[in-house]
């Protein structure tokens, strides 16, 4: 294949992964809705930030191929949706001042990967 053919697919490339971004960043359908404590939001949301950052360098570090390299950015967009959430949430609840709890309603791939993380707090 020819300099220009290579760039051409690169540039197709480069474009198709920042719309599977862009669609990644988006929810799906609400499958469950989870409780969080006031004082255990700042724990659930290091750990998720943990995760994130251990993934990346993950991601960054190994030679996986491209289908595990979009699985693995794919969670991390999944799991960065999940932190948003919460961080919503208890920034709402916060400005009430009432509440000692919170709810954060997920999709089916934010409760999978939630729970692979917390399943000790889902029960």
């Amino acid at each position: 294949m020819s300099k220009t053919g290579n760039n051409e697919v690169m540039k197709n490339m480069e474009f198709l992964v920042k719309e599977l971004h862009k669609e990644w960043d988006r929810s799906g359908e609400i499958k469950t809705t989870v409780m969080i404590g006031v004082e255990e939001a700042p724990e659930v949301n290091e750990t998720l930030r943990a995760k994130i950052a251990s993934k990346q360098v993950e991601l960054e570090s190994t030679n996986a191929g491209f289908k595990e390299a979009m699985k693995m950015a794919r969670e991390n967009y999944v799991l960065i949706r999940v932190v948003r959430k919460i961080k919503t949430q208890e920034e709402k609840t916060n400005k009430k001042g009432m509440d000692l709890d919170f709810s954060v309603a997920f999709d089916k791939d934010e409760i999978k990967l939630f729970k692979e993380l917390f399943d000790a707090k889902l029960k």
